[in-house]
């Protein structure tokens, strides 16, 4: 069965949902994500070349993922950029197995749904840029980890790019939840995060999808590349 795609008739939810529209149930938590698995498939593979090559276009130097795991792909732009400073940012397990495992990369603890402010100097922020690449489905309340991008973006960071699911190409508009994947909490249709990402004080500078994995092949993840909003007029 074929998601529904077409515009839903359903008006966007406000922000006490997260601008998810009415009738959709998130769930109230989840476990904690462990980033590992065993299979071939490379899901979002298109997100983190996109960055690196945006980061490029810019002349930064300095890549910061936001809810890393064990940065595997993180690993592999190392691999391609060796002369560029990377830093993940997580918690618990996964973080843990970056500092035992990674030969490169400097490691940032944070619990993504309370932490206020990031202790990455502020010579390397301006030369970054972010990429928060399929975490904040995972997240109860997603508020505090955007606020942390936006604040990395105040303070000097050129750009970040963002992915998450794409709910009208997986389910459809007005499915109401919650996600099949266990582990995420909520999955947003497109226009529903973009006035998430408004609202969150995030200016759009691209939108669209790109590959959830390069096994189907496709397009249903969201990408969005976004700077610091620098007026009213962007606000939903």
């Amino acid at each position: 069965m074929h998601a529904d795609t077409t515009i839903s008739r359903q008006p966007l939810g406000g922000a006490e949902s997260y601008f998810i529209r009415s009738g959709y149930r998130s769930r109230n938590q989840v476990e904690y994500f462990l980033d590992e698995t065993d299979d071939a498939i490379t899901w979002q593979p298109d997100v983190y070349p996109y960055a690196a090559a945006r980061a490029k276009e810019l002349g930064r130097d300095v890549l910061i993922d936001i809810g890393c795991g064990r940065a595997g792909k993180l690993a592999s732009l190392a691999s391609e950029y060796p002369a560029w400073t990377f830093i993940g940012v997580d918690f618990g397990d996964n973080l843990i197995w970056c500092r035992d495992n990674h030969s490169f990369g400097q490691w940032v603890e944070a619990d993504l749904e309370s932490t206020e402010g990031l202790p990455i100097a502020p010579s390397l922020v301006s030369r970054s840029l972010v990429v928060c690449s399929d975490v904040v489905e995972h997240l109860v309340n997603p508020m505090p980890v955007l606020s942390l991008i936006r604040g990395l973006l105040d303070e000097g960071s050129a750009e970040a790019v963002l992915s998450t699911p794409a709910r009208e190409c997986r389910s459809g508009y007005d499915t109401p939840g919650p996600p099949r994947n266990p582990s995420h909490v909520r999955e947003w249709a497109s226009d529903e995060f973009q006035a998430l990402l408004r609202a969150s004080g995030f200016q759009i500078h691209h939108a669209g999808l790109t590959r959830s994995d390069d096994f189907s092949n496709g397009l249903s993840t969201q990408l969005f590349l976004v700077g610091a909003q620098t007026g009213e007029g962007e606000r939903p």
